[in-house]
């Protein structure tokens, strides 16, 4: 109810998160370019086009106020090229059926990186994990491509375990291609794992290739790279739908750092310098507990899972990366870590509903909550109260992995 009865809804079906990278694979296959407004509206998918993109694809608003065209790289254009061909009606359906199978996908992906057995109690609580998360049941519902993303990810890391090198290698530089954002804690963890030099050539000639049938339709012309950064900006701009700041309406839908660190400082530069200093020293942290052997484990993967969240753009659909924390705390829980398990568990609570998006909405129509949302304490506080359960979440696996480190490092 919460996922695919949400998405296939009439209403849905008319505007959701693929409707745009879909028309986008379209306008490059002919040759148009996928990042002007105009062109997305031209190529309208669904039978009905809503009245906002016809407004503000005339007056150049629609990147600001809607973020599309979808800010995706012209490499993931050939990675949808399968789905964009069926007709909308059926390509919808077959989506969103790949989004529900991705998340079993991660579920059997997690039951044996966390080293379970597969028909054990303990995977069956991963499974109802991986159902329960309300960043999935979001991404689905909307159609997203993080949940394929992230998939692809994982099945990257696991081929990476299974000495499956070039696999890993394909299936890493597809997730890349589709949501960078998504695929940062993957790509990190395959730079650092000891059988990186395995890794790194079969993704570059994957890269190679969709670069290569990237730039076919129009004969090796422009990527529209001026069109591509020019929507980013105004996406980013301050006020607009992807802004961090208090200036956009819609912020508390964000769950990176920068959202909470805002309200305080009131400063975009400082704000911005602040959270790529946690990032970097979380980071640096991390390098230095596993810098002897590489040889990383699921509990460096929940690391790097929890701390991506942290620095760049990210929605709340994002936060089904939690996925791997919470695994990684189930399949701990009966050894010595059990309390910084079950610590982590109580953090990734919240995300089993839409707090947010319920203190939001609560907020104007209760007079003690609409006087309090006034606050600054609200925004950095409240609203943000996510990004600050990743960031504390991110701390206490690290402090694990360091604890493991000293351990190891006396025996």
């Amino acid at each position: 109810m919460r996922g695919p009865v949400r998405a296939l809804e009439k209403n849905a079906r008319s505007f959701n998160d693929f409707v745009s990278p879909y028309a986008q694979t379209h306008a490059w296959l002919s040759g148009l370019d996928p990042y002007a407004p105009v062109v997305l509206r031209d190529l309208w998918p669904t039978p009905m086009r809503p009245q906002f993109v016809v407004k503000e694809s005339a007056d150049g608003t629609l990147p600001e106020k809607r973020g599309i065209p979808s800010p995706y790289l012209t490499t993931a254009f050939p990675v949808l090229l399968p789905i964009a061909e069926l007709p909308w009606n059926i390509a919808i359906w077959v989506w969103d059926g790949m989004c529900v199978l991705a998340v079993f996908v991660i579920a059997w992906v997690l039951v044996h990186l966390a080293g379970v057995r597969t028909y054990s109690p303990l995977a069956l609580m991963i499974l109802i994990s991986a159902l329960l998360l309300a960043p999935v049941h979001t991404a689905i519902a909307t159609s997203n491509i993080v949940t394929v993303a992230f998939a692809l990810g994982l099945l990257a890391t696991f081929c990476l375990t299974q000495n499956r090198s070039t696999m890993a290698g394909i299936l890493l530089t597809l997730a890349i291609a589709l949501k960078p954002t998504v695929a940062m804690p993957f790509l990190i963890y395959a730079l650092v794992h000891r059988t990186r030099a395995k890794v790194i050539p079969p993704a570059i000639a994957t890269g190679v290739l969709l670069f290569c049938v990237a730039i076919i339709p129009h004969h090796g012309r422009t990527l529209w790279a001026s069109s591509f950064l020019a929507n980013n900006q105004r996406m980013f701009a301050p006020g607009a739908i992807n802004d961090f700041s208090t200036a956009n309406p819609l912020h508390f839908q964000l769950v990176n750092l920068q959202v909470a660190l805002f309200p305080i400082f009131q400063n975009r530069t400082l704000t911005q310098v602040t959270c790529a200093l946690v990032f970097v020293t979380l980071l640096v942290f991390w390098l230095f507990a596993v810098r002897r052997d590489r040889h990383l484990g699921f509990l460096d993967l929940a690391i790097l899972a929890s701390a991506s969240l942290l620095p760049v753009y990210h929605r709340f659909t994002d936060a089904g990366l939690l996925l791997i924390p919470v695994a990684w705390a189930l399949s701990a829980m009966e050894g010595e870590l059990r309390r910084f398990a079950a610590a982590c568990l109580l953090l990734a609570s919240p995300f089993l509903v839409p707090g947010v998006t319920m203190l939001h909405e609560f907020s104007g129509r209760y007079e003690i909550l609409q006087r309090l949302s006034q606050s600054r304490f609200w925004d950095a506080l409240i609203l943000a109260h996510e990004a600050w359960l990743i960031l504390v979440l991110c701390l206490v696996l690290l402090t694990v992995r360091c604890r493991l480190r000293h351990k190891h490092g006396e025996a």
